[in-house]
């Protein structure tokens, strides 16, 4: 069959190469793109989280050079509201922290601080969403921010929107 005009702006599985590197390596990523994967695009993913994400310490604090808008999504049907989890987002160079255990959106300005990002629990799978005003990833990490033990544990990303690597 013919591919169709507009195809190119359909994603439901990353081309094998993406799938090889970067976040679409991840088992938990829904979906991803960015201005290489779909031209034009704006850096945006969906991650399924479950109970592995517990396991981790987390997403180290950080800025982008855009703003950023976070979501997190519950999953029942009966109960969108409830996300099922409890994560943990900390704001401002001062590491304000907020627990989330509802469905919430988060807009993050450019070059403000944020996170730590940690899930402390999941009692049912939920969705987290990331969408960057970018067409690629930018991120500045700020370990300086975090114990110095817990340096090598959390997740940290520096990307300057130039990377083919898709944000790793």
């Amino acid at each position: 069959m013919a591919e169709m005009k507009y195809s190119k702006y359909f994603l439901n599985e990353l081309p094998k190469e993406q799938r090889e590197k970067g976040f679409g390596r991840m088992p938990t990523m829904v979906a991803f793109t960015d201005a290489d994967i779909i031209e034009g695009s704006k850096y945006f993913s969906v991650m399924l989280m479950g109970l592995e994400a517990t396991k981790h310490p987390g997403h180290g604090p950080h800025t982008h050079k855009d703003p950023e808008l976070l979501v997190a999504l519950g999953t029942d049907p009966d109960n969108p509201r409830d996300l099922g989890a409890k994560m943990e987002m900390c704001m401002g160079p001062e590491m304000e922290s907020h627990i989330i255990t509802e469905s919430t959106m988060i807009y993050i300005p450019a070059n403000f601080v944020h996170a730590p990002f940690r899930i402390l629990k999941v009692t049912r799978p939920f969705l987290f969403i990331q969408c960057q005003y970018a067409p690629k990833l930018t991120e500045t990490s700020l370990k300086k921010l975090v114990a110095e033990e817990m340096r090598d544990k959390m997740i940290f990303i520096d990307a300057d929107g130039t990377q083919k690597d898709h944000g790793q």
